[in-house]
């Protein structure tokens, strides 16, 4: 009965896994992207210089960092249902550490609200929210 929902699961992500780009890091973690919506809409969110370079660092220091968690997901995902329909050996134990994956990256994407949070104003951040709730 484990094996079949595993299995089940795992079918499940692996259809979902067949969608590129923006649709992987959706795929991969439920958190938004608002550090893309925040630099995307600076002038409307009348960000100063600071801000944005702040901002813009940020990103270029971690977006790579996400980017390889996503496509380690992605691989996980691909090697769990190649086992799950071979040898089928520790599949639940491997599927782990495709969960801890998963962690890293909302850690990641937390960390990233947190910093958004200080870096913008209240006003600013509530707009970010709302502008990502209406595009979303």
């Amino acid at each position: 009965m484990k094996k079949i929902i595993v299995a089940v699961m795992l079918m499940l992500m692996s259809v979902s896994s067949v969608y590129a780009g923006s649709h992987a890091l959706k795929h991969a973690n439920p958190l938004p992207n608002l550090m893309r919506i925040t630099l995307g809409n600076a002038e409307l969110l009348n960000l100063d210089k600071g801000q944005v370079k702040a901002l813009k660092t940020y990103a270029k220091a971690n977006r790579p960092k996400v980017k390889e968690l996503v496509k380690k997901v992605m691989a996980q995902e691909k090697m769990l249902l190649q086992e799950s329909l071979g040898a089928d050996k520790d599949v639940v134990k491997k599927a782990e550490a495709m969960f801890d994956t998963r962690r890293e990256i909302i850690q990641m994407k937390t960390t990233c609200r947190a910093f958004l949070k200080n870096t913008l104003s209240e006003k600013q951040y509530a707009q970010v929210i709302s502008i990502y709730k209406s595009v979303r």
